[in-house]
C-alpha cells in the first residue's frame, strides 16, 4: 500500500472505534494479523469485503465482545458486509450453532441475536457454559419470537443445518481461527488484536486494504 493512504486510514480508525493515538502504528502482518494462504470468505460476494465473526452464544468472551462489535459493525462502510459464523469445536457449542442457522432459516437472527446472549449469560433462561445442553429448551425460547416450537426444533436437527455447520467448521479451520471470538477479513486476514478496540482498529485497516485492492 502506498504511504499516502495511511493518514486517511488512521482517520477511519478514529471514526470506527473511538479515539486513536496519533502515533498508532500501521498494523503489521504476522503481528497484528495473520495472512491466510489462498483464503476466501465462506460466502464471497462480488465487490464486497466480507467481515466474518467466528462466535458462539455460549462463549463468555463472545458475550463481552458483542456490544462493542455490534456498535462498530453498525458503522461499516457500504462496501463491507458482516457475516456471523457459528463455531462448533466444542460439544456444548453445537446446539447454539444449530440454533443460529435455524434462526437464519426462519428470518429471526436480527430479532434474536442479542437476546440469545442475554438469555444465556444474564437471565440464565438458556443453558450456559457447564450446563447440560438442551435443544428443546432452545426451541422453546425461539418460539417466543413467533416461530412454531416443534418446527424450529426440526429445523435445528435438519440435514440442511448440519451441512451449514460442517461447512462453517471447515471454514474456521482453514481460516486458522482457534478461539472465539475471532474476526477474519475477506477470508484473507485473521485479526490478532490485544484488546477489543485494537482488534477493531486492525479490522478497519484491513477492510480498507482489501477495498483499495
Amino acid at each position: 500500500m502506498k504511504s499516502t493512504v495511511i493518514p486517511a486510514l488512521l482517520i477511519l480508525f478514529a471514526n470506527a472505534v473511538g479515539p486513536v493515538q496519533a502515533q498508532s502504528p500501521v498494523p503489521v502482518a504476522g503481528t497484528d494479523y495473520i495472512e491466510i494462504p489462498n483464503g476466501s470468505p465462506l460466502a464471497p460476494a462480488e465487490g464486497v469485503v466480507i467481515v466474518e465473526e467466528f462466535f458462539n452464544y455460549i462463549c463468555p468472551g463472545c458475550n463481552a465482545f458483542e456490544p462493542v462489535f455490534a456498535a462498530w459493525a453498525a458503522k461499516l462502510p457500504p462496501y463491507a458486509k458482516l457475516v456471523h459464523v457459528p463455531a462448533t469445536f466444542r460439544a456444548d457449542f453445537v446446539p447454539y450453532g444449530k440454533a443460529y442457522y435455524a434462526a437464519e432459516a426462519h428470518g429471526l437472527v436480527e430479532k434474536t441475536h442479542r437476546a440469545v446472549y442475554e438469555a444465556i449469560h444474564t437471565t440464565r433462561k438458556l443453558p450456559a457454559e457447564g450446563d447440560r445442553p438442551d435443544e428443546a429448551r432452545i426451541a422453546e425460547f425461539y418460539a417466543g419470537y413467533g416461530v412454531d416450537e416443534a418446527e424450529f426444533l426440526r429445523t435445528m436437527q435438519s440435514f440442511g443445518v448440519q451441512v451449514k455447520l460442517r461447512r462453517a467448521t471447515e471454514h474456521m479451520q482453514r481460516s486458522k481461527a482457534q478461539s472465539t471470538p475471532s474476526v477474519v477479513i475477506n477470508g484473507r486476514y485473521l485479526v490478532r488484536g490485544t484488546t477489543y478496540a485494537d482488534t477493531l482498529r486492525i479490522a478497519s485497516y484491513l477492510i480498507e486494504k482489501e477495498h483499495a485492492g
